[in-house]
């Protein structure tokens, strides 16, 4: 219905066209990074899609450099959220252009193939784009001072390049000293050397983007919308939040997607009231609204208690509206609900109206339950030390009936090759360790950090899984549930067994950034790195009435994971790494920084890039195993001198790319001294 509301509206058309070209999934300039690694970890992490290629208008023949076959690359991947800008703006604006095209005339570096960033064409009219990760006045606050010394000589011997060829060049910053959008430069300087701007119809980019790029961009800007719009509204904003998140922020992508959900929202609350309908945000609204109302006409409520239960999970909204009621009425509010078991921050809730109640309520009294008859004493005692890690937790030492020794089971599993066939094998031979020990009859929950974990063991083959029952091939009786951390709250069973405990972006902790829109209204508990799930791995912990069995990969073992071996000894039936693991194992010898594998089609091979500036570091290897620079080969025209192995004798050496081609054949190899 939206959707095609859009075509009458072409004020929200264009902002949308412009949001999902120029802004929706780029991210990088309005998070912080604290310095270069943590920024190169973050763009290793991501695929920098084009508007032109999320489209299918991006198509390419290559010659694979090895073998001389044709390879077709169907996706256009560039290096950053800033060179996607560049790249949809040219795009949008009618412009021809070609990422990284290998510069005709002469190279920077006698190793590696000079590929400006950008070669832009309309008509005769020609030039080449280089975009600096520096600002206009020379500065990164994450580049050292050498690295930065580096960079601006780079700059200069391309100038000296382009000027000796007498090639245009149109250089754009990072950021610029009038701190104006980046585009708005870019625009600029095209019309100054001579580009005609010609916009395309966003009309039928709107209605390329529906036909062609729907999974791409509208279905993911709907779900994005609408977790906006829930949040917008449980944190209490009506139609004039807009105007103050406006002014909590100056950056431009926000800016243009409040002014888009701005009209979406105006948009679904007129068809909430065109259809005598209302949402459970609203619902909240309406009740302050009627509040007042009774307060006016003073109307005596007869409540002398309010009652909340799970209070831990309260959002700014529902808050406001129980404190609301609670002055005009004068009844008492009754909070329970546990601090250590806050986890539904997704969905609006604020731990902080939790753990300052007596604070925002004016008064009260603390009654702590210290009490518990599910988890054994010798459980709860290493579950709670791992959440009060969190020093704005509220302390309390909880106290159980029950006690059984080595709660915690840890079994190790090689998670080197085939990692979820292999933690499938070890999940199943702990159901036989638990059925060995309690029976068939006692139930089993299996605990994943998301359902697609479940997934991964279902295609091991070795399990099924129906409506969160799961079977297992080899114990077809058991009694066995999957559920997420988060859906098993609340819950207990007789013995729990923990199946993603890798240290990961999809691992646990999960370490997915929430976008900076979307924290304009939520809360964020920041009191500590991975505060949240560490409350999220307490409640995984004690969902159990026995043991908890854990699935310990051998090589990337989750932090938490890690932190309660050397904390409590765990004993462990194997040897494991107890280091945190980098997300990206594999670093540039060079500079350290990770490294990233994809084609190259300058090259015509598959490569592992350093992420890094490549005017700070350009190291690139084909062979992981031995990490040796590739170069160009010194004896023929085209070839490049890449690492291959001897099968007989395993000696590591260089050999060009053109010892297989028929056409002109290159037989150059030269020794690798490891």
């Amino acid at each position: 219905m939206l959707e095609k509301s859009i075509y009458d509206n072409k004020p929200l058309m264009r902002n949308l066209v412009l949001f999902m070209g120029y802004y929706f999934d780029l991210t990088e300039e309005v998070f912080k990074f604290d310095n270069l690694n943590q920024y190169h970890l973050y763009k290793a992490a991501q695929d920098f899609e084009t508007l032109k290629s999320g489209l299918g208008e991006y198509v390419r023949k290559v010659a694979a450099q090895r073998t001389r076959q044709v390879k077709t690359i169907t996706g256009e991947f560039l290096r950053s959220n800033q060179e996607v800008q560049i790249a949809n703006f040219l795009y949008l604006n009618g412009l021809d252009y070609e990422y990284e095209r290998v510069y005709p005339f002469e190279s920077l570096s006698r190793g590696k193939k000079y590929t400006p960033d950008f070669y832009i064409k309309q008509g005769e009219h020609t030039a080449w784009l280089e975009h600096y990760a520096l600002s206009e006045s020379g500065y990164n606050n994450l580049f050292t001072p050498q690295q930065t010394a580096k960079y601006k000589k780079a700059i200069k011997n391309k100038r000296d390049l382009h000027r000796r060829y007498r090639t245009k060049l149109i250089e754009t910053w990072s950021l610029y000293n009038d701190r104006r959008p980046l585009l708005d430069h870019l625009c600029e300087r095209l019309i100054e050397e001579g580009f005609v701007l010609k916009p395309r119809d966003l009309t039928e980019v709107y209605k390329k983007i529906v036909e062609t790029g729907k999974d791409k961009y509208i279905f993911k800007l709907i779900i994005f919308m609408m977790k906006f719009i829930e949040q917008f509204k449980t944190t209490g904003y009506d139609e004039g939040g807009f105007q103050v998140l406006r002014s909590k922020t100056d950056n431009p992508r926000t800016l243009l997607f409040l002014d888009i959900a701005e009209q979406v929202y105006a948009h679904y609350q007129s068809v909430l009231r065109q259809t005598n309908q209302i949402d459970f945000a609203d619902m909240i609204n309406d009740a302050h609204f009627y509040l007042a109302e009774i307060e006016k006409q003073h109307i005596e409520l007869p409540y002398k208690y309010i009652i909340i239960d799970e209070f831990q999970d309260i959002a700014r909204q529902r808050f406001n509206l129980t404190k609301r009621l609670s002055q005009i009425t004068n009844a008492k509010v009754v909070a329970v609900g546990d601090d250590w078991q806050s986890i539904y921050a997704f969905s609006g809730s604020d731990i902080t109206l939790f753990t300052r109640f007596l604070e925002l309520m004016g008064s009260g009294t603390e009654l702590k339950i210290t009490h518990t008859y599910r988890n054994s004493q010798e459980l709860i005692d290493i579950a709670g030390s791992f959440v009060q890690k969190n020093s704005t937790q509220i302390r309390k030492q909880l106290i159980s009936p029950k006690h059984i020794s080595d709660p915690i089971r840890l079994r190790v599993f090689d998670d080197g090759v085939r990692p979820f066939k292999a933690l499938a094998e070890k999940i199943e031979a702990m159901i036989g360790e638990i059925i060995k020990e309690y029976g068939p009859k006692k139930t089993i929950l299996l605990i994943g950090r998301y359902n697609y974990d479940m997934y991964k063991l279902v295609r091991s083959g070795l399990f099924s899984e129906l409506g969160g029952k799961v079977r297992s091939e080899k114990y077809p009786n058991a009694d066995i549930t999957f559920m997420t951390a988060h859906s098993s709250k609340g819950l207990g069973y007789d013995n729990v067994i923990l199946v993603n405990m890798f240290e990961g972006k999809f691992g646990f902790p999960c370490q997915i950034e929430d976008d900076p829109i979307m924290k304009l209204v939520m809360y964020e508990d920041r009191s500590m790195p991975f505060a949240e799930e560490r409350r999220l791995f307490y409640v995984a912990l004690t969902r159990t009435k026995n043991r908890v069995y854990i699935a310990v990969p051998k090589n990337k073992p989750s932090r938490f994971l890690v932190e309660l071996i050397k904390e409590h000894h765990l004993p462990l039936d194997g040897e494991i790494n107890t280091q945190i693991v980098d997300l990206f194992s594999l670093r540039c010898p060079v500079c350290g920084f990770p490294l990233k594998y994809e084609f190259n089609k300058n090259y015509g091979l598959h490569l592992y890039i350093c992420t890094n500036e490549a005017e700070i570091c350009d190291f690139m290897t084909n062979d992981r195993a031995h990490m040796h620079d590739i170069f160009k080969c010194p004896k023929c025209t085209d070839g490049y001198m890449i690492v291959k192995m001897n099968q007989k004798n395993g000696n590591v050496f260089y050999g060009c790319t053109n010892y297989w081609n028929k056409d002109a054949p290159c037989g150059n190899m030269m020794q690798i001294m490891e």
